[in-house]
């Protein structure tokens, strides 16, 4: 079974106080020593849990721990019946060493991330003590290695925590390369791709996003950095992706869904607010509340055999649109 930190916190503390050759242990010692190493002396921990904490660290899953009972008086006191035994000096199990072979190749899949830049070669040292040459490879997380600006990300991670003003340059796809001056305030991935948002200096009253890998250098200045006064979960929450028009309305968007996409969209909601019901003829009816941006015309745009929009009227006729100029392309 999995380890959670509270649980190996416990197995570590009933270790030392089973390793001790001097004094005996009794349970009311044993929950006393673990409510004071965790800092429960409120809640406190129950019998019940040290009970299946010692049950654990004599199991295979656990370490094989040599526990034994001994009678004081009217009590039942625990130790190791070999003082020099300890679960730190115990060689993994075999689903102990899946498991970190398993998080180990979780971890991998985010290189380039700030919290865990350095941690490359600690990866490599547990990966080979993890490794099992029959164990298959069995999960991968929605990761792509080959997206460029994942080099930005440190920079731009530190210069939000520290407050650091940074001068960009950035080659938007369609026009030449600009210097901006920006205040970095909130990284964002959407579709596999990082995205930095904050004010660019000479426009204090818009927040900006640039997409990671179209800046091509960051150079920290010595400006005041300006905090935005922004709760970004809030600015996410009534779109879709990351383009947010400052002054575009929350509109009801309704469409119908047809085939085996129904299904996925209705056990994969495409929006926090999205409301849907079946029809009778298996169609799926849907509405999100919502501003209109890119990436919502970009998504529906995917199911283009699979649905039908029935408002608002403007989105209606983009779409239409879009199909139109699809279908000139193979004329």
């Amino acid at each position: 079974m999995p380890i959670n930190r509270d649980a190996f916190l416990r197995y570590r503390v009933l270790d030392k106080c089973f390793r001790n050759p001097v004094k005996q242990y009794c349970m009311e010692d044993l929950i006393r020593a673990c409510n004071e190493e965790l800092s429960f002396k409120d809640k406190g921990i129950s019998r019940r849990t040290i009970y299946y904490d010692i049950e654990y660290m004599k199991s295979d899953e656990g370490w094989n721990a040599p526990i034994i009972t001994e009678r004081d008086g009217h009590k039942m006191c625990y130790r190791y019946s070999d003082s020099s035994f300890s679960i730190d000096k115990v060689p993994l199990s075999e689903a102990q060493l899946k498991q970190l072979q398993s998080a180990v190749d979780m971890l991998k899949t985010v290189e380039g991330l700030p919290q865990f830049e350095g941690l490359n070669d600690s990866l490599e040292k547990i990966g080979m003590m993890a490794y099992d040459t029959e164990a298959e490879h069995c999960f991968e997380l929605d990761h792509n290695t080959y997206v460029g600006g994942t080099e930005h990300i440190t920079p731009l991670f530190n210069a939000i925590q520290y407050q650091a003003v940074q001068s960009i340059h950035y080659k938007p796809f369609d026009e030449e390369e600009k210097e901006l001056v920006f205040h970095p305030q909130f990284l964002k991935q959407y579709n596999n791709r990082w995205y930095i948002f904050g004010m660019e200096q000479e426009h204090p009253d818009e927040v900006w996003n640039l997409a990671l890998d179209r800046i091509v250098s960051i150079k920290p200045t010595k400006l005041p950095y300006i905090k935005l006064d922004k709760n970004w979960q809030d600015y996410f929450s009534d779109i879709i992706g990351v383009t947010n028009y400052k002054d575009a309305p929350v509109e009801e968007v309704h469409f119908v869904v047809h085939g085996k996409t129904a299904h996925y969209l209705f056990t994969k909601p495409i929006h926090e607010s999205q409301v849907s019901h079946w029809n009778e003829d298996g169609s799926l009816d849907v509405k999100l509340k919502v501003k209109i941006n890119y990436e919502l015309k970009r998504l529906l745009l995917s199911y283009a055999a699979d649905i039908t929009i029935l408002s608002p009227q403007s989105l209606v006729e983009e779409h239409k649109e879009s199909l139109r100029m699809a279908l000139e392309q193979y004329k």
